[in-house]
């Protein structure tokens, strides 16, 4: 946790537990009833396909997880040589909080956005159009998010505890503004 933890940083899955995947639930159903019910012509595949990319995320970070800590315990080539302290597993227990918001960002500008629909998301040009988003403005605005919580104000707040983490694993780098 932040040493002087800011507004917003717990909600909104503060006091959900394991149900803050109930979150993603309406958007899901509701895609998953759209693309059932609709013709072939009118399938929104991309908003069908968020709940099983994110399903699928979060069995990779898993599996990374699972086999980071295993290697952390066993190796005898550790770049810092302590082990993983429980401090750290509770920090970074909500590594899964990132993939959460994702998929209900990509939920609502599905539904907001008419031109995300109509997007060739599966050729050859979609994957142009996607990378070049990706590439453009995405890490742009995260390059700066991410120097913006350097600032004192919200390194405190927000960013603190990333940086207190003395063993890394896959998931340090995802909980950094969570």
């Amino acid at each position: 946790m932040a040493s002087k933890p800011g507004p917003l940083t717990r909600w909104p899955r503060q006091g959900l537990g394991n149900y803050k995947y109930a979150l993603v639930a309406p958007w899901a159903a509701r895609s998953t009833y759209r693309f059932v019910t609709s013709g072939n012509e009118e399938r929104d595949l991309l908003g069908f396909a968020v709940l099983p990319v994110l399903l699928l995320r979060l069995l990779y970070g898993q599996i990374w997880i699972t086999v980071s800590r295993h290697q952390t315990a066993r190796s005898k080539h550790r770049i810092v040589d302590k082990s993983l302290d429980f401090d750290q597993v509770d920090r970074e227990r909500n590594w899964d909080d990132q993939i959460i918001l994702t998929a209900l960002l990509f939920y609502t500008i599905n539904a907001v956005v008419p031109m995300a629909q109509a997007a060739p998301w599966w050729n050859s040009k979609g994957l142009v159009l996607a990378a070049l988003l990706h590439a453009g403005p995405v890490e742009f605005l995260y390059y700066w998010f991410h120097r913006a919580l350097h600032h004192h104000y919200l390194y405190s707040r927000y960013h603190s505890h990333h940086h207190s983490s003395i063993v890394t694993e896959p998931i340090t780098c995802i909980y950094a503004y969570v």
